[in-house]
């Protein structure tokens, strides 16, 4: 059962997986039947051997309501699941079902989806299922399933006699690992918890707290299992837990699932968890943003981590000027072409613009569009949906640097990416500037305004931009997109350079100061620098046709 882009990538291609075991591709006819979640009423029926509950914690008691027609009298149901909450969920949904058999079970394996309709497996070899009762000896159901995930290749399955213990035991080491890791940043990988003596102590304070809650709660919890996780704590060189990699990069996590369970239950039972509930306290605005349950000011420059710019996206600079308006449409612009530049070339509105010796600096201010969550792959029309604000920025270039560039790789990054090269102002919310098509942008130097473009006049709209660049890399809270400008000059050191949108707010201006040595002898004319710039832009594109030509 899977849905939107995921289904129409198994619906089509099936199911390819790069594994340390070696890759796989399911195809298409191997799946059998692929159910549309949004469209279960229109599947077959038939009853289930087994529900995989494989979804996210926090799905799921809906994942598991929509299994109920394929839910038979002999049917197991098998969640597998970080935490211990969802079995409580499980347990209860079916018994209320009067058919259908819960089980226990969790799962190794460090993997993660790499885009629809591809996992990526790089640790835990072989993956193993563990699984059993609730109560009592294993069913011989349950242990024809044992066999069945028993004969699969590259597969190991574990039944367990004491299921739930066992899952606590996970449990606790997840929890804690993912307290200590989330918290202290993604340099705390699992090998190193154990070589810095204060993470150390720290996973062993959250491990004793959850511990203590699992022996109120009537478990048989082994002391002897916590000494034997450092070991392989040691040996997962480079590992972090799933919440922990959601919550760095802006996704709905299962911080609740995990930190904030032992913090109710704790509460619950009378157990203090200091550990746990500071690390929870100190990570809930990350999982709050990520489902959009708290609204808070963007700070770009702090929570992005890169610029993207378009080349040659406003009308007044669609080169080559030798081809019609009709010409440069249909050839030249299909999509947006980007330049990425880190967050560490920008500077604070008002800084200073390090100008490198020799260099010819060119102005151009543009809108930026802010990132306000995590997002990859999308449409045009869900797009705007991922738009926190604005921003002004100064788009500083240096204009002989082009020549340069091309000696590495055609890029850009030598003449528009380097240190104070973009200078960036406060942040617009949306609501700010809710239309911002409608909108003209005033760039003046020295007080002298020498631009006036408008937003409208832009090739690629705002959401195609932002849909165009989800699709190149993922885009993070933060992340700034320069829509392009329709002019752009010459500037000297000493200049003062604004940007400001007509109408708003000055404290939305954006400006720098340009900084460094005089040079001694004139600069090149603007005509050869913009020549040069033309001549890489050409360049570009003629190296890819031709390697679009040879891949033909």
């Amino acid at each position: 059962m899977v849905r939107k882009e995921t289904l129409r990538v198994l619906s089509g291609d099936g199911v390819r997986v790069r594994s340390i075991c070696g890759d796989v591709h399911i195809p298409r006819k191997d799946l059998d039947q692929v159910m549309n979640t949004e469209a279960l009423d229109k599947e077959s029926k038939f009853e289930a051997d087994v529900i995989v509950l494989a979804c996210k914690a926090w799905e799921v008691e809906r994942c598991l309501k929509m299994c109920q027609p394929w839910c038979g009298a002999n049917t197991l149901v098998l969640p597998l699941q970080n935490g211990v909450d969802a079995f409580g969920t499980v347990r209860s949904i079916v018994t209320s079902w009067g058919k259908g058999r819960p089980l226990v079970g969790w799962c190794n394996i460090v993997a993660a989806i790499q885009e629809p309709g591809l996992i990526k497996h790089w640790a835990a070899n072989p993956p193993c299922i563990y699984c059993g009762e609730f109560e009592g000896a294993p069913t011989s159901r349950t242990k024809h399933m044992e066999s069945v995930l028993a004969s699969c290749e590259g597969m190991a399955v574990s039944l367990e006699h004491d299921a739930l213990s066992k899952c606590w035991e996970k449990f606790s080491f997840i929890c804690s690992t993912t307290a200590v890791q989330a918290t202290a940043g993604p340099s705390a990988t699992q090998d190193l918890i154990p070589q810095v003596p204060e993470l150390e102590q720290m996973w062993r304070s959250a491990m004793e707290e959850i511990i203590a809650i699992a022996k109120k709660s009537g478990i048989d919890y082994q002391q002897s299992w916590m000494e034997k996780r450092i070991p392989v704590l040691r040996d997962a060189i480079g590992a972090t837990t799933s919440c922990s990699r959601d919550l760095w990069a802006g996704r709905h996590s299962e911080l609740e699932d995990l930190l904030g369970s032992v913090h109710r239950m704790g509460q619950e039972k009378g157990v203090p968890t200091p550990v746990i509930s500071t690390c929870l306290r100190a990570l809930t605005v990350r999982d709050q943003l990520a489902r959009r349950a708290t609204t808070l000011p963007i700070y770009p420059m702090l929570e992005g981590q890169k610029i993207l710019g378009t080349i040659c996206n406003h009308q007044g600079q669609q080169l080559p000027a030798d081809r019609t308006l009709a010409q440069k449409k249909a050839a030249e612009y299909l999509r947006p072409e980007w330049f990425v530049c880190p967050m560490t070339s920008a500077i604070a509105t008002g800084g200073q613009c390090e100008v490198p010796e020799g260099v010819q600096m060119l102005w151009e201010a543009e809108l930026g569009v802010v990132i306000s969550h995590s997002c990859e792959n999308l449409s045009p029309h869900e797009a705007l949906d991922y738009v926190g604000g604005y921003c002004m920025v100064l788009d500083l270039t240096g204009g002989n640097l082009g020549f340069e560039s091309m000696k590495y790789g055609h890029s850009w990054t030598r003449n528009k990416c380097q240190n104070t090269f973009k200078p960036v102002g406060a942040f617009i919310p949306a609501s700010v500037l809710p239309k911002p098509e409608s909108s003209r942008i005033i760039c003046r130097v020295n007080g002298k305004t020498v631009a006036e473009d408008e937003i409208s006049k832009m090739k690629f709209t705002i959401a195609q931009q932002v849909a165009d660049a989800s699709e190149l890399t993922p885009l993070r809270r933060g992340d700034i997109l320069l829509t392009g400008a329709g002019s752009l000059g010459p500037l000297a050191i000493g200049d003062l350079v604004e940007g400001s949108i007509e109408g708003l707010d000055a404290k939305y201006t954006v400006s720098a100061t340009l900084a460094g040595e005089v040079p001694k002898c004139s600069p090149a004319p603007l005509a050869t620098i913009l020549e040069s710039s033309l001549l890489q832009l050409m360049l570009q594109r003629t190296m890819c046709a031709a390697y679009a030509q040879e891949a033909e």
